[in-house]
């Protein structure tokens, strides 16, 4: 059985589409070396989930992010998904802050404080877009929701939940254009509401889509697996290395042997004696790649 997938339905009549999303081992990954408070894990979970659904919509090579950038405890909460699948997630907590035990009150303070960014970022370089509204809702479930309402005009319904290791998300979408089912969202919407968490976290939670939308016609695709990635290279770092420019550059090789620099992501470390240093300062390039 597949323990990590996203299951996109089409439901051709009313015009909507459903997508089911699974996170098992991705999370073991993502939390293995972390210490983040439990509310922090939920809401990164989640925000892993959501990235995981939206990038069913990607038609180039690339990847989409989540972000919640705030001026409280939680400084950045980032999550990514490239169209291939791959996932990865970090949170940025003051240490020092005192955080509440419960992710709803943790969403909470973050409301008001905090701002929902979504990137859509093409792999060849192209043309980047992003939308950045307020945070705003009782959760992200209701942020994400509101966010299509207000910069898609897409009807969206979001169901999330995360337990012990494992999360898994349904989401439902109103496409644009005519329909010929008048009465078939209001439909859907009805039978997303009934959805409980213990049902989203079953083992066998494809078998949800069957009981859920038996009566209605729909196409399901093919489960796409989902996996963690991190895109890091040591090319990556090198380019990061190069925008510090020579004076920063000189100073670290003449105070250091060796200077390593760390994947916040992958946890991934990289190692640059002085004559790499040096290197970089006679490439003169300070223009290079920046890692994201």
């Amino acid at each position: 059985m597949q323990r990590d997938f996203l299951q996109r339905v089409l439901f051709e009549d009313v015009n909507a589409r459903a997508v089911l999303v699974r996170l098992d081992r991705v999370l073991d990954e993502i939390f293995a070396e972390t210490t983040y408070p439990p509310a922090v894990q939920v809401l990164l979970a989640e925000s892993l989930l959501v990235v995981a659904m939206l990038s069913s919509g990607i038609k180039f090579d690339g990847r989409i992010s989540l972000q919640l950038q705030s001026t409280g405890p939680i400084s950045l909460l980032l999550a990514d998904c490239s169209e291939e699948g791959g996932l990865r997630g970090i949170a940025q907590v003051d240490e020092q802050a005192e955080l509440p035990d419960s992710p709803e009150v943790l969403f909470a303070t973050l409301v008001g404080a905090a701002n929902l960014v979504l990137t859509l970022e093409p792999a060849d370089g192209g043309q980047r877009w992003q939308g950045i509204v307020p945070l705003e809702g009782e959760g992200l479930h209701e942020a994400i929701e509101a966010y299509f309402q207000r910069s898609e005009q897409l009807l969206t319904r979001v169901k999330l939940a995360v337990g012990v290791g494992q999360a898994s998300a349904l989401m439902i979408q109103q496409m644009p254009g005519q329909h010929d089912d008048p009465d078939g969202w209001n439909r859907l919407e009805h039978l997303i509401a009934t959805v409980r968490a213990d049902e989203l976290l079953e083992p066998d939670v494809k078998r949800l889509l069957d009981k859920l939308f038996h009566q209605e016609t729909r196409r399901v695709f093919p489960a796409r697996s989902l996996q963690f990635h991190c895109p890091c290279t040591r090319e990556r770092v090198l380019g990061v290395l190069q925008g510090l420019g020579t004076d920063e550059l000189q100073d670290m090789a003449s105070q250091q042997e060796t200077v390593e620099v760390r994947c916040q992501f992958c946890n991934r470390a990289y190692h640059f004696d002085e004559f790499d240093l040096n290197a970089i300062i006679q490439s003169g390039d300070e223009s290079g790649p920046t890692v994201h």
